[in-house]
């Protein structure tokens, strides 16, 4: 094997989805290689990395805040292929899921590296404004069909009660779980983006709960966040646990971070931050980023992104963003990895 060969079989895997494009040029056998499913696959597989944030304020078209656009990209306008004007609602590595404005308010599924997309049947339930989502999407090595579900938390029109409706790429319908969850009541309403972690879909109520669905058993729990977090923050996963992650100004540019896991989501740890040069004018516009694994937390502060590394307890500044202001009316944003993987 030449080194050309083992460039293309042993490195492309590990490289993103812009990176991967340009090297389409390089001779017709790799372009061929880079546009097998195959290599989308191992790609999809192997390369994680955040790549930047999808986001929207209002009634405006999605963006997308690049953190490197050396190293990722997508097309721009960002989601300018989809059929109509959308709303972002999550995404999962590398997939992002969107609802059209018009007509029926069908989901989409679409990579927007590939402007492959897929618009969804009509579930059985009205998934009104108060319905929480979950993509999700697990690249692992056995999944070579890119296989995934929407979860969706849908509370019924006129009763104190939350169902349960999923969406499976393998049998291309919807099904409505036998779980119903009664403890919320009426006015269940998910504070933020749901999070998709080993099987399972999590979403922050607006009282400061945590809402888990278990997709293999079907069966849900509540966790009750303890009085002291702080609200606006995030779910993730950092190592093997779930976490929430938190973030209060205490003065000028003095933060604190608070993070809350194990089986109870209890206070953990507390990390005092300064973070220098932000910009002046915004208080009180700030939150964490939800992230996609690793020991790196993003912060969004006014329009700069930071990075605080949990094991090197580094700040950085990642990104200026562009325009990106940390502001309530940013109704959502979610991260995004510069991923091949094929929407079907």
């Amino acid at each position: 094997m030449d080194i050309k060969d083992a460039v293309k079989e042993n490195v492309l895997p590990f490289l993103s989805a812009k990176i991967l494009t340009k090297f389409r040029s390089v001779s017709t056998q790799w372009d061929h290689w880079i546009q097998t499913p195959f290599l989308a696959h191992l790609q999809t597989h192997t390369f994680q990395d955040i790549s930047g944030f999808f986001y929207q304020r209002g009634d405006t078209s999605p963006m997308f805040l690049n953190l490197d656009p050396a190293a990722y990209g997508v097309p721009m306008p960002p989601l300018g292929f989809l059929p109509g004007p959308v709303d972002l609602i999550g995404s999962c590595h590398g997939l992002l899921l969107c609802q059209a404005r018009a007509g029926n308010n069908p989901y989409f599924i679409c990579n927007p590296a590939t402007k492959n997309w897929k618009q969804l049947p009509k579930p059985e339930y009205y998934h009104g404004p108060n319905s929480a989502h979950v993509l999700a999407f697990e690249p692992y090595v056995h999944n070579i069909e890119g296989h995934y579900q929407l979860v969706c938390a849908v509370p019924l029109i006129g009763q104190p009660i939350v169902c349960f409706e999923i969406y499976s790429s393998e049998t291309g319908s919807w099904h409505c779980s036998d779980a119903i969850c009664a403890e919320l009541g009426e006015d269940f309403w998910a504070a933020g983006p749901g999070f998709y972690m080993k099987g399972t879909a999590y979403w922050v109520t607006s009282k400061m709960q945590v809402l888990a669905y278990d997709l293999k058993n079907e069966v849900y729990g509540i966790i009750l966040l303890p009085t002291e977090s702080s609200p606006g923050g995030v779910l993730a996963q950092i190592g093997d646990e779930l976490c929430y992650i938190s973030i209060s100004n205490t003065s000028d540019d003095n933060y604190v971070i608070r993070i809350n896991h194990g089986y109870d989501l209890r206070l953990r740890q507390g990390i005092d931050l300064q973070l220098e040069g932000v910009p002046a004018g915004i208080k009180g516009t700030y939150r964490v980023l939800a992230c996609v694994g690793g020991d790196k937390l993003m912060i969004l502060v006014g329009s700069v992104v930071y990075s605080y590394g949990l094991s090197d307890e580094k700040v950085e500044v990642v990104s200026n963003g562009g325009g990106v202001v940390g502001s309530p009316d940013i109704a959502k944003i979610v991260p995004y990895v510069n991923s091949l993987v094929r929407v079907v």
